[in-house]
């Protein structure tokens, strides 16, 4: 049985999920577009939430400990788009970055409470939580609901930049319960 916090996760990221989906809908013929001259294209914000090249969430996520905490360095800001993602469609990308949060939950839904309280050193979080001791429950959290929210939101003035539509989906605010 998957625990009450994973499924609230799961929730949460449903949400962040069908709210990129909406907003990527249309977007193929514009995945070279920036909203505006200096800022990313679709392309480099796909890129950007896949990680670098090769990046597995799963084995980041084992590496979180009860004692003896790894250290994690979060380096904000940053995008690799190799030749080969710049091959990729945008169902491709797609595709990589539900890879991605699918391989997440399943490993989550395999987890007890306990190993839920594991954590890691964080120094990106401190400003943020108060702390860079951060447990997996809040980097999932952080990583897969509100780092996807924002870039959605990027995303979402892209689209308005090519002259697209409005997309169809309501985006969740920050700690926002659907």
């Amino acid at each position: 049985m998957i625990n009450a916090t994973v499924k609230e996760l799961q929730r949460k990221n449903g949400a962040a999920w069908e709210a990129l989906g909406g907003v990527l809908e249309g977007m193929e013929a514009h995945l070279e577009r920036a909203d505006a001259p200096g800022e990313w294209t679709a392309r480099q914000v796909l890129c950007h939430l896949l990680f670098e090249p090769g990046w597995k969430p799963v084995a980041l996520l084992e590496r979180f400990a009860i004692g003896d905490l790894p250290l994690v360095e979060v380096t904000p800001g940053v995008v690799t788009v190799t030749p080969e993602r710049q091959r990729m469609t945008l169902a491709n990308l797609v595709a990589a970055v539900d890879g991605q949060r699918r391989d997440v939950f399943g490993y989550l839904a395999t987890l007890g409470e306990a190993d839920l309280a594991r954590k890691a050193r964080i120094p990106l979080f401190a400003p943020i939580v108060g702390t860079d001791e951060v447990p997996l429950p809040v980097f999932v959290g952080a990583m897969f609901d509100r780092h996807w929210a924002g870039h959605t939101e990027q995303l979402a003035k892209i689209r308005r930049a090519a002259g697209l539509p409005e997309a169809q989906y309501t985006t969740p605010t920050p700690g926002e319960t659907r």
